[in-house]
């Protein structure tokens, strides 16, 4: 298995089935692991945050999103 990247803090609003089943322990996860696990904006409930740009791991890190909170 190889290691998962090491992201800056991400938005509070960030949710995943993984999440919300092992908590800070998404990344053990084998659908996470596998790109199986859809996250969402739990202010839009969809793929898509506040300000129309898409949400994932990576893009829900960047402080510069006008939506963002950090977790």
């Amino acid at each position: 298995m190889s290691e998962l990247p090491q992201l800056a803090p991400r938005c509070i609003h960030l949710q995943s089935k993984a999440m919300a089943v092992h908590g800070e322990a998404f990344e053990t996860d084998p659908d996470y692991q596998d790109g199986l696990s859809d996250v969402w904006c739990v202010l839009t409930a969809r793929a898509l945050g506040p300000d129309g740009d898409d949400v994932g791991l990576k893009e829900c890190c960047d402080r510069n999103r006008t939506c963002y909170q950090e977790y």
